[in-house]
């Protein structure tokens, strides 16, 4: 109760002293709310980085009493007929392999699309996220797909599905109007009802034209964009998988909400850092951020040295060149302008 109190007191006081963002809806306040957290969420990081991997999945007890045990690892390779006439059911296996999951792959795509505002970062961080399941699949059974599982579910359908969903939401932000009225000057119940939804929308909008081949150092800053995102996907994984946590616990969806919320901060402050002349510094939210990939992956290579050290098969060390042969050439092409 004692450790509650306190970070009830550290977030109120978050909300009310720390500087605002550059974003101001739904209200500053949120991401002040937010920044804090972050701030909370690295120091719980790093206390969780100093102890052994017993002790940390205690901690979790704290939390969830039935947190700390350990889980199996769901395997979605095996058996990869489409259609298995076989069986009773020739469509089990696309079945069994339809999960909650899908609708996070395309709610997840749609706000990666929302917040890079480019629908082709996104298609390459799928694609190389794709890349990397398959290099790791001998570490994490998770990553066992079937070929159409990994190309077709994930890739096409899931994540190209919320690229698109994404891609229409932007070109609607980008031609609304944004014209703030206060809530009691408009004299219409509609409007007023119109006015309080219109406050989770953006203030103003602003397109993000990252265009990485315009100079060697903006390619890098982009080349280091999606590196940090893979490595917070994978974070995401090898977390539940060091520290014991279930894939459909509440602990789960709250990080990547959180993630959601400072990976739009980072990227705005980021875009304004390469195309403003007048920045000359990245905003806070991005080192908090970039200090929370750093100390997960920490944890992550701490807690599962046996896991990540394992060699590569050898009928896959062949394999992994091409691939990543392949994923370089994706990313060398020339990004287009946003679609909003």
């Amino acid at each position: 109760k004692g450790f509650v109190a306190a970070l009830f007191f550290w977030l109120a006081l978050g909300m009310t002293i720390m500087p605002d963002g550059p974003f101001l809806r739904p209200h500053p306040a949120l991401w002040r709310f937010s920044f804090a957290m972050g701030v909370f969420y690295e120091l719980l990081l790093i206390y969780i980085l100093f102890q052994t991997p017993g002790d940390a999945r205690k901690l979790l007890k704290y939390i969830d009493a039935d947190l700390g045990e350990p889980i199996p690892e769901k395997d979605y390779g095996g058996n990869c007929k489409l259609y298995d006439g076989d069986d009773e059911d020739p469509w089990h296996n696309v079945k069994d392999k339809v999960d909650i999951f899908i609708v996070a792959h395309l709610a997840g795509y749609w706000c990666k699309t929302l917040i890079f505002r480019d629908w082709w970062l996104t298609t390459v961080i799928s694609i190389m996220f794709e890349f990397l399941e398959y290099t790791l699949e001998h570490q994490l059974l998770n990553f066992s797909e079937c070929w159409w599982d990994h190309w077709i579910l994930d890739v096409i359908i899931c994540n190209g599905g919320g690229t698109i969903l994404g891609i229409y939401t932007l070109r609607y932000l980008s031609m609304k109007t944004y014209h703030w009225r206060g809530l009691y000057e408009i004299p219409t119940y509609r409007g007023k009802v119109k006015r309080f939804f219109g406050q989770f929308s953006p203030h103003g909008w602003i397109e993000f034209t990252w265009n990485p081949l315009s100079s060697f150092e903006r390619w890098i800053a982009i080349v280091c964009l999606i590196i940090g995102f893979l490595i917070t996907e994978l974070n995401t994984f090898y977390l539940k998988f060091v520290l014991w946590v279930p894939p459909n616990h509440l602990l789960n969806p709250v990080r990547l909400l959180f993630i959601l919320l400072w990976g739009a901060v980072c990227l705005r402050e980021t875009f304004q850092l390469l195309d403003d002349p007048e920045c000359d510094k990245l905003g806070r939210q991005s080192w908090v951020m970039l200090a929370i990939i750093v100390t997960e992956l920490l944890i992550c290579i701490k807690f599962g040295w046996a896991t990540i050290t394992k060699p590569l098969p050898p009928p896959h060390r062949s394999v992994v060149g091409a691939r990543c042969c392949a994923a370089s050439h994706l990313h060398g092409g020339q990004v287009l302008p946003s679609e909003a």
